[in-house]
């Protein structure tokens, strides 16, 4: 365990319960991520309060959640009881039924507490807990301005496509502690509601394209049984088809228990879901679907989740088929939704022309993020997957 005179690093206790109170600890994790995503973005929709990390936090049934918080050192060893004290966080999921070898997380600082080696020593400390776990790999995102101002250094990543400030604080951090820019996300925004008779025209275009064969079915909050199988499979091909430029992520395990786990862990955050799918009727099963979520701290806001299209239905629209008659499902179901977020792959050029096409505009733009561990402490550059990645023809879209 990592001290120096000014600040300590401790594990945060996990959470006894979905709906335990949250601990100082924790609460200072929501008041960081906030005070980050405002100063960054503007706002807050993208930050979660206490009860969502509390949940996220104690929910260990398919991967492994471990926190590190940096504590101003007041001669105590235990947990932290004011959440002032903390400084920082590190955060990480190991993923236990697949991809065993990665972690994901992020390092943040308070405004008040950068420039004391805080962040640094978090993630020594991280590191050698994630190598105990036996974790070989770590990738983070971090989010940028949308637009990099005229003579500012700029950073590529390595797909080509997307740039972000070299001067970024995170950036620098990244680059500082090894790690590569892989990958950028287009993070978009689309105000809501849009006019019902435009969203109506692009579902029957879409439904015109795809024929007869292929239905539109719908659901919230949970999976009917009889497509609990049908929507792990199509996870599962979204583990593989969404673009990932050089992301160390592999094929994950999908079963029927681990959607009802997924709607569970959903619920429990605090979120509420609408869920269209499409069901290619001559075969019984599931080939495309999308989901929007919702916060309920957040009634304003709906952040897009999985969009895909299996790779044997695409260029009949199934895309934007769903998308319309989730916006549909949503405007009825939630009329308080004011503004939905969803993140690209740069390169997804696909996904990313339908979202233009439905009125989503860039709002900032994300580092993906990846560096490997090896045993003796150094590291070597590399990235992990995005946030929400959608397959559709020709290319995989998110």
């Amino acid at each position: 365990m990592s001290t120096t005179p000014r600040f300590r690093i401790i594990e945060v206790s996990v959470p006894p319960s979905l709906d335990a109170e949250p601990s100082a600890a924790i609460i200072a994790r929501s008041e960081i991520e906030t005070e980050a995503l405002r100063e960054v973005l503007g706002h807050d929709d993208l930050a979660d309060p206490p009860s969502t990390i509390v949940a996220g936090l104690a929910d260990q049934r398919h991967s492994k959640k471990l926190m590190l918080a940096a504590v101003e050192d007041d001669g105590d060893t235990g947990q932290p009881r004011d959440p002032a004290q903390i400084l920082g966080y590190a955060g990480f999921m190991l993923p236990t039924d697949d991809n065993v070898h990665l972690a994901v997380g992020d390092v943040m600082v308070r405004s008040s507490a950068r420039r004391r080696g805080v962040g640094t020593a978090l993630w020594e400390a991280a590191q050698d807990r994630l190598r105990a776990e036996g974790r070989t790999t770590v990738s983070a995102w971090t989010a940028h301005a949308p637009t990099v101002r005229d003579g500012v250094e700029t950073l590529e990543a390595a797909t080509g496509v997307g740039t972000i400030a070299a001067t970024d604080a995170a950036a620098r951090f990244a680059v500082r502690h090894g790690f590569a820019l892989e990958q950028t996300e287009r993070q978009s925004t689309l105000r809501v509601p849009v006019d019902p008779s435009q969203v109506a025209a692009w579902r029957a275009e879409a439904q015109g394209k795809a024929g007869e064969d292929y239905r539109v079915v719908q659901w919230q909050e949970g999976t009917p049984a009889q497509w609990l199988e049908p929507m792990a499979e199509l996870n599962r091909r979204m583990s593989t088809d969404a673009p990932t430029g050089g992301i160390d992520f592999q094929e994950e395990t999908w079963d029927a228990e681990r959607v009802r786990h997924n709607d569970e862990h959903i619920a429990a955050r605090g979120h509420r879901y609408v869920l269209s799918a499409v069901e290619h009727v001559p075969g019984g099963t599931l080939v495309a679907y999308t989901m929007l979520v919702m916060p309920r701290a957040k009634p304003e806001v709906a952040y897009q989740e999985t969009t895909i299209v299996h790779g044997e239905h695409r260029g009949k629209r199934l895309g934007l088929l769903v998308k319309a008659a989730n916006l549909e499902l949503l405007a009825d179901a939630y009329p308080a939704v004011r503004r939905i977020h969803t993140w690209n792959a740069g390169e997804n050029d696909h996904m990313l022309a339908i979202n233009i096409r439905m009125g989503f505009e860039l709002a900032s733009v994300e580092g993906a993020w990846q560096v490997r561990l090896d045993a003796s402490g150094t590291a070597d550059a590399a990235v992990g997957p995005g946030k929400e990645s959608v397959a559709s023809q020709p290319a995989p879209a998110g």
